[in-house]
């Protein structure tokens, strides 16, 4: 096994965790909705500050990583990928 390939499988398995959270925090959409080009800031209405201090808060919990101010931005919170980037970068 190459360690690109570990690599990836690493950043499926934390977008497939971060789905679960996402699922949980926003129960109106079921997991076929989600996937890893789902665009979430500004993309969905359910996605508002609640939901996003909600996330914050899980994503923390579940990783056990410390986000920044500067990690909360609509970069980083753009995408189901660009946050499992985010996640990977902190872990």
């Amino acid at each position: 096994m190459t360690s690109a390939h570990t690599t990836e499988q690493i950043s499926e398995t934390t977008t497939e965790q971060l789905i679960k959270l996402l699922v949980a925090i926003m129960p109106n959409y079921d997991d076929t909705f989600w996937n890893a080009d789902t665009e979430l800031f500004g993309a969905i209405a359910e996605f508002d500050s609640m939901a996003l201090v909600t996330l914050i808060g899980e994503i923390e919990e579940h990783f056990d990583i410390a986000l920044d101010d500067d990690d909360i931005s609509a970069e980083n919170f753009a995408s189901v990928s660009s946050l499992t980037e985010l996640v990977l970068e902190r872990s």
